[in-house]
């Protein structure tokens, strides 16, 4: 591009628009409109003028010199609804505009592949407040504008509130903003159902505590017949000289208090057990809902990735030779790579790990386990990953699926995080004491930094925050702390500093059953 080669842009744009399915096409249009080359026709074809929104879209990417998310809009070239990416390229002084127009489908696919209950409604609502991707119904409500309530309490700020849906359902909605675009993603749950279910609960919790009070009363009467029937045989035994007989009927008398003392005391625990369980389940609520903000967050990857391809092939076509055109198909893998891995974490969060099931651990060989987690990364950084071995072990007890996720999301860390090139190493060994297999992950890079160090014990899920060097937090070391949990076992950064780090998984061979 900066050669002003188009033919050869063009090319490139075609192989990269091939490789990635999610993308429709890719162009470049000056500021006047006029499109030097589309993808989605020949080299050299007459192409149609954009339409005024895509005009201001480009204008604002060719001024401003920054990316741009777009609304929903109708292509110019396919006169289809589409999404849209664009970043400012330069050729010799003139700016253009580069952009990638992405499958509304690869959009509602991923929305779909979300763990949602069955009744919930979820969508991702445009900076124009037009829905580009629903959860049910699609096809009906794709395109069309959002309600009035929901635009408003977008416009509000407000996070969760009552409305009602397109398809006239009662719900409690909950909105997250997606950083830097203007999207926002919207979850409705149904009213009806949280209505049911809080009737539901009060209704356990008055029937327990009617049975509580029921048996405290019967109980009382019960223990007031029997004193008073020992206090008569005390005053008649008193009467007819009985001494001895009235001294063991004052002590049952005694023993009958203890034991109505004890029935009150246990009517208190069980009230106190019904709270604990109250308190228990409105917090796992919470964290459902708290989840909301991550996947916010998680639906932008898509579009920044689509991104990321085009400035590949920008880079690409400053260099000379064969061997550079192969560089964007090796980009456009690891964005694939990232998707999957990103779509996984979100799943893995939402579905097991946020509900604190209990997990089920079975004999699993431990090298075996290590190979697949590195088989799940690219193969282009695959390679850097070896294995040293500290024990004789060959196999732990251990939930499998769990592992290797928390063992791959460790390994992408340290990839990312070392100089390209360099080595990473797992470390096999164990303890005695505690009982335990020990797998270390080291790697070469920079070290964790300092205003970063203390996020790592933390438990819960990260928010939409940047740290103190710009970069968000991602599900990976959320994810691995809580398979950790699972386990019994713990997430531990043993050493950290210019000379790389060392990130610790103690699985506890005591803990899982």
């Amino acid at each position: 591009m900066r050669r002003g080669d188009i033919e050869a842009t063009y090319q490139t744009a075609l192989r990269v628009a091939e490789v990635d399915a999610r993308i429709v096409g890719i162009s470049v249009v000056d500021g006047d409109g006029n499109q030097l080359f589309n993808t989605r026709r020949p080299l050299g074809a007459q192409l149609p003028r954009p339409s005024p929104m895509l005009m201001a879209l480009q204008r604002y990417v060719i001024e401003q010199g920054r990316q741009v998310v777009s609304p929903l809009v109708i292509g110019e070239t396919t006169q289809e609804r589409v999404l849209g990416v664009g970043l400012p390229v330069t050729i010799g002084e003139r700016t253009y505009a580069m952009r990638a127009v992405v499958s509304m489908e690869a959009l509602g696919t991923w929305l779909n592949a979300q763990a949602w209950p069955a009744d919930w409604t979820a969508a991702v609502i445009d900076q124009n407040s037009m829905i580009v991707a629903r959860s049910r119904d699609a096809d009906r409500f794709v395109g069309e504008r959002a309600t009035q309530a929901l635009i408003d309490g977008i416009k509000r700020g407000e996070t969760q509130f009552q409305s009602v849906t397109e398809d006239g359902i009662p719900v409690y909605t909950s909105i997250a903003p997606v950083a830097g675009s203007g999207w926002h993603v919207v979850v409705g749950r149904p009213a009806a159902a949280i209505h049911a279910q809080v009737r539901d609960s009060m209704a356990r919790v008055l029937a327990v505590g009617l049975l509580c009070a029921m048996l405290a009363v019967a109980g009382a009467l019960y223990m007031a017949r029997r004193l008073a029937r020992q206090l008569r045989s005390a005053v008649e035994a008193h009467v007819r000289g009985a001494a001895e007989s009235t001294e063991l009927t004052i002590r049952e008398v005694a023993d009958l208090a203890g034991a109505l003392a004890l029935s009150r005391e246990a009517e208190a625990q069980a009230m106190r057990e019904l709270q604990r369980a109250r308190e228990q389940t409105l917090a796992q609520l919470k964290e459902r809902s708290d989840m909301l903000d991550v996947l916010a967050h998680e639906v932008r990857q898509p579009l920044n990735n689509a991104s990321a391809a085009l400035q590949a092939a920008t880079v690409e076509l400053s260099r000379d030779g064969k061997l550079t055109a192969a560089e964007p198909m090796r980009r456009a893998e690891l964005v694939l790579s990232e998707v999957q891995q990103s779509i996984g974490n979100t799943l893995a969060v939402a579905s097991l790990l946020v509900g604190g099931q209990r997990i089920e651990g079975v004999d699993t060989d431990i090298d075996t386990l290590i190979e697949v987690a590195i088989a799940d990364l690219p193969p282009s950084e695959a390679w850097r990953v070896s294995i040293e071995r500290e024990t004789n072990t060959r196999t732990a007890t251990m939930e499998p699926g769990l592992m290797r996720l928390a063992l791959r999301n460790l390994l992408s860390n340290a990839l990312r995080c070392s100089p390209p090139g360099s080595a990473v190493v797992v470390r096999v060994s164990d303890s005695d004491e505690p009982l335990a297999l020990i797998l270390d992950v080291i790697d070469h890079g920079p070290g964790i930094p300092a205003d970063r160090l203390p996020r790592f014990a933390e438990r819960t899920p990260p928010r939409l925050e940047k740290d103190a060097r710009g970069r968000r937090r991602g599900l990976g070391l959320h994810i691995v702390h809580r398979v950790m949990e699972l386990h019994g076992g713990e997430l531990q950064v043993l050493r950290t500093g210019p000379e790389g780090t060392v990130m610790r998984m103690v699985v506890s061979q005591a803990a899982v059953v």
